[in-house]
């Protein structure tokens, strides 16, 4: 079920728009070292925790356009 959201998040991810967003997103945060630890799809929103060293951050993508909602330091 993981594994099934992770693909769907990266073709999402691969479809999202050219320009770049001015708010942090889930490729910066995978392009900065980032890790999936877990991902998880409900309604109209794929939501990722990512992890390096210590931080965790939570991001939630529209499913629709590939575009990340937000993202948030959680610890």
């Amino acid at each position: 079920m993981i594994r099934r959201s992770l693909l769907i998040g990266a073709a999402i991810l691969c479809a999202a728009p050219a320009y770049a967003q001015d708010k942090p997103s889930v490729g910066k945060y995978l392009a900065e070292g980032y890790e999936v630890i877990r991902s998880d799809f409900g309604s109209a929103f794929l939501q990722f925790i990512l992890k390096k060293d210590k931080t965790l951050v939570w991001c939630s993508v529209q499913v629709q356009n590939g575009e990340t909602s937000s993202c948030r330091t959680i610890k």
